[in-house]
C-alpha cells in the first residue's frame, strides 16, 4: 500500500493580522467609509476578545495601508477605501540614500544649460550666476501608473554628456559621472522638506497645482571638482515613503 503523506499544518495568522485585514475587507467593501470613525479600541477588543496590544497592532497595520489616520483623543479616521498607489524605499545604508531602488527610472523631459539666479542658488546651496547643465526628468516605477516625482538634476556643464547615455535613465548620474569622467564621491549631503506642487510641474505629475509634496535635495561633492551634481527631487503626497532600518551599535564592556 502506498504510505500516507501528512500536509504540514500550517500556523494560523497571528490575531492582530487577522484582526487587521477583516477591518480593511470591511472598509473595502463600505462598512466603515471614509470620514466615519472606526469602532474604539476597546469596543474593537471586544469584539475580536484582543488585548489592547493586540488591538493597536491591528490598526498600525491598517494604518500603514493608507486607509486610516489615527489622531490621541479622536481616534482612528477611515481616509480611503482602497489602499493608495505607494512606492516605499527601504533604506539601510548611506548609499540607498543617495540613490534610488532599480525598480524605478527616469524618462527624461528636456535639458539644458542654465545659469542660477538667487532663488535657485539659495536652493542649490551654490553661488548665484553658477552654470550648471539641468536635466529635468519623470520618474516612474514599477506597478504604478502615476509617476513618483519629477527630478531634476543639475551637473557641471562638462559632464553634460551623461545625458546622452543609454543607460541614463536607469543609473545614478553620479555613477555615470564617475565612470565618464573619473569624478568619485568623496562627500554627500541630503535635504529633506515639506513642500507644494509647483504649477508649471502639476500637469506632468497628474497632481493639483499647491498640493502637499515631499521634496529631496541630495549634493553631490568630489576631490576634483567640489560640488559637481547636485538633484532636487519632488514627490507628490501618497506616493512614495522613505522607510529606514536603525539598529544601536554595541559597545565594548
Amino acid at each position: 500500500m502506498p504510505r500516507e503523506t501528512t500536509k504540514p499544518r500550517t500556523k494560523p495568522a497571528p490575531l492582530y493580522r487577522a484582526m487587521a485585514a477583516a477591518l480593511t475587507e470591511e472598509i473595502r467593501r463600505g462598512v466603515h467609509p471614509p470620514g466615519q470613525l472606526l469602532p474604539t479600541e476597546v469596543e474593537l477588543g471586544l469584539r475580536f476578545a484582543a488585548g489592547r496590544h493586540t488591538v493597536r497592532e491591528a490598526l498600525r497595520i491598517v494604518t500603514e495601508q493608507g486607509l486610516i489616520i489615527r489622531r490621541a483623543g479622536l481616534g482612528s479616521l477611515v481616509v480611503a477605501s482602497e489602499p493608495p498607489a505607494l512606492f516605499t524605499h527601504s533604506v539601510t545604508s548611506l548609499s540607498e540614500w543617495l540613490r534610488y531602488p532599480t525598480e524605478t527610472w527616469r524618462e527624461t523631459q528636456h535639458s539644458e544649460e542654465i545659469t542660477a539666479d538667487r532663488t535657485l542658488a539659495a536652493l542649490l546651496k551654490c553661488e548665484v550666476g553658477r552654470r550648471w547643465f539641468r536635466i529635468s526628468s519623470i520618474r516612474r516605477g514599477s506597478g504604478v501608473t502615476t509617476p513618483l516625482a519629477w527630478t531634476e538634476i543639475y551637473v557641471l556643464p562638462k559632464y553634460a554628456a551623461v545625458a546622452k547615455r543609454r543607460d541614463h535613465g536607469r543609473t545614478p548620474v553620479h555613477q555615470q559621472v564617475a565612470k565618464m569622467f573619473g569624478e568619485a564621491i568623496e562627500q554627500a549631503e541630503l535635504d529633506i522638506f515639506a513642500s507644494r506642487i509647483p504649477a508649471a510641474l502639476a500637469e506632468s505629475l497628474e497632481a493639483e497645482a499647491g498640493s502637499p509634496a515631499l521634496t529631496v535635495v541630495r549634493r553631490y561633492y568630489g576631490a576634483r571638482n567640489g560640488l559637481f551634481e547636485i538633484t532636487v527631487t519632488t514627490h507628490p503626497e501618497g506616493r512614495y515613503t522613505y522607510s529606514m532600518q536603525m539598529s544601536r551599535a554595541s559597545h565594548p564592556a
